[in-house]
């Protein structure tokens, strides 16, 4: 504001002289005039300077009254109506989920011996496959783990088995019951007659398939590339190359996994038996937290209680699912009172409300539902964000923690979030 005042002085002065200066000194003036009319100072500067005029007055005259009409039984309509949407959008959700849980995931590995298919699964998802007992009713020829609740590693060793019988019911297992197959390469010894006459018999078979070089560490640096690119003619496909033992390529496969599964509606299975589950909820915290941002931004206060909570709801169920956890409508209830609806969310709602109250909502003045917008916009962003971490931390405990706990996580994701918006 001072520098602004210093311009202006100046700019002042100096048309003062241009007036003195006689006729070719108005011209100039009338010109400079002209162009500071056109600039950012009136442009921006004067309009924002009216409307923090407009806000303070409304602050300091409106407040009290609105505060007044603003009971806490009107609160409490607020979080009944909030409660009420929560519900309705459990009931919603849990027709997907219900779905879902009858769903299986099968992921058949094929490759030769020493291939790295243990390891890749391990590095995927912590698991060892030797630490698993296989599913009885099976052949030796093909080996069914269960890695968490309906969702399985399948080894088929018995595929194209020199005994023809043995080869045809990895087959036909394949066929029927596979959602995907990874089909391993070891990188030391490239790609064998074996792994082709294998690829091409499962190719015919029309099912997803990764084709997946393992162990690219133990291969030189000069020789990798021409290791690779030689798979890739021989196969006539892109394949992904890993180093389990060293993380190489295990994101670019996670990601190509949960990608071909999104198009089967599998993907949240395949979640479930991830190492690094976390990283997945906060994308989808992120992604979250982009949606409440227009959710909140309607131009109405209030209209987004419905898009908000089924917003959330969905969220927690999401994150619940992906931890192995079936949850009841009673214990997202809870978790939505001990947060969003709690002592943190009603004083985050109160100090809303006191905000849009005192930009003064008022339909058509454009710069005011801006104000008001992104007031709005900025709440429930936070809110969302909040509410998600505390889903996180409470369903990746197996809801083993206090609610308490629960709250003082929401309350700090809710600040850290909303510290971090001030600053940039």
């Amino acid at each position: 504001i001072g520098r602004g005042l210093s311009i202006s002085v100046n700019a002042g002065l100096m048309r003062a002289m241009g007036v003195f200066a006689g006729p070719i000194g108005w011209i100039i003036a009338g010109m400079w005039t002209l162009i500071d009319i056109a600039g950012p100072a009136y442009r921006v500067t004067i309009p924002a300077v009216f409307l923090v005029a407009y806000l303070r007055a409304n602050l300091k005259y409106a407040l009290p009254n609105t505060i007044k009409e603003n009971t806490m039984s009107n609160h409490e309509f607020e979080k009944k109506k909030f409660e009420e949407a929560s519900k309705k959008a459990y009931d919603e959700k849990q027709a997907e989920f219900d779905d879902l849980y009858r769903e299986k995931l099968i992921i058949s590995l094929l490759g030769g011996v020493n291939a790295g298919k243990s390891s890749a699964i391990n590095a995927l998802t912590g698991k060892n496959i030797a630490d698993i007992k296989a599913v009885p009713g099976w052949t030796k020829e093909i080996s069914l783990y269960e890695l968490t609740t309906n969702v399985y590693i399948a080894d088929t060793p018995g595929m194209n088995d020199i005994d023809e019988d043995v080869s045809k019911k990895a087959e036909d297992f394949i066929e029927k019951d596979s959602d995907l197959i990874l089909f391993f390469i070891n990188a030391s010894v490239g790609v064998t007659k074996y792994d082709k006459v294998v690829f091409e018999n499962i190719e015919n078979l029309g099912k997803e398939i990764i084709v997946v070089m393992s162990k690219v560490d133990q291969v030189g640096i000069n020789d990798i590339n021409d290791v690779i690119n030689h798979a890739n003619e021989v196969l006539g496909v892109e394949l992904i190359s890993i180093s389990s033992k060293k993380g190489i390529g295990i994101k670019r496969l996670q990601t190509t996994i949960t990608s071909i599964l999104e198009t089967k509606g599998k993907e949240l299975l395949f979640l479930k038996i991830l190492r690094e589950k976390e990283k997945e909820v906060a994308k989808w915290i992120k992604g979250a937290t982009a949606t409440a941002a227009g959710i909140g931004a309607l131009p109405i206060p209030g209209s987004d209680i419905v898009l908000l909570t089924t917003l959330q709801v969905g969220l927690a169920m999401k994150i619940a699912f992906i931890y192995d956890i079936k949850t009841s409508k009673d214990d997202v209830m809870k978790l939505i009172a001990s947060t969003v609806t709690g002592n943190v969310g009603k004083q985050i709602v109160r100090t809303t409300i006191t905000l849009l109250k005192a930009a003064g909502w008022i339909p058509g003045n454009q710069l005011l539902e801006v104000t008001i917008c992104g007031i709005a916009a900025s709440v429930a962003v936070s809110l969302t964000f909040g509410f998600g971490w505390a889903c996180n931390a409470y369903y990746k405990s197996g809801m083993t923690i206090d609610l308490g706990e629960i709250k003082d996580v929401f309350e700090n994701s809710y600040n850290e979030y909303k510290k971090k918006s001030e600053k940039e």
